[in-house]
């Protein structure tokens, strides 16, 4: 065997895979015209409530950082002032039906393999997982556990 950990080479895949796939486009916008156009509407425009942003994962909300950070000045201090309102954008609806805020819950496992895409499902729905005393958790399991904000427990009873 190499003097290489496994911790190591799961890294150096990670780093590959990162730079090999091309990363999804951010879509930080919603409406007509780019997010600085609409910022400057709604600057301009003052019967005009909000600007609705959508942002669905991570890289959305950093490409809307960015696009705020680069936002001139006249447009960062009308929306410090509440000049311009920020509002999200609901995916599939309009604005008027809200959809409901599903309410997180905890998962069970009693025996088996917890996998990564186990993990990736359960972690949609639910915030802890609680696992039996028998069940195995594959350490890229653990690493999508960590990444979707799951709690992992181990059921001692």
């Amino acid at each position: 065997m190499s003097g290489i950990s496994s911790d190591e080479i799961r890294q150096l895949v990670r780093d590959a895979l990162r730079e090999l796939l091309p990363a999804g486009k951010a879509r930080p916008e919603t409406g007509s015209g780019t997010l600085l156009t609409r910022l400057r509407a709604a600057l301009l425009d003052p019967k005009r409530p909000s600007v609705d942003v959508r942002i669905d994962n991570a890289s959305d909300l950093t490409a809307f950082a960015r696009d705020l950070l680069q936002a001139p000045e006249d447009v960062r201090v009308g929306i410090l002032s509440g000049k311009i309102g920020l509002g999200l954008a609901q995916r599939g609806a309009s604005a008027a039906s809200a959809v409901p805020v599903r309410q997180r819950t905890a998962h069970q496992i009693s025996k088996g393999v917890v996998t990564e895409t186990m993990v990736a499902e359960i972690g949609k729905t639910s915030d802890r997982l609680i696992i039996g005393k028998g069940v195995v958790v594959t350490p890229l399991a653990r690493d999508k556990a960590r990444e979707v904000k799951l709690e992992i427990v181990r059921d001692r009873t």
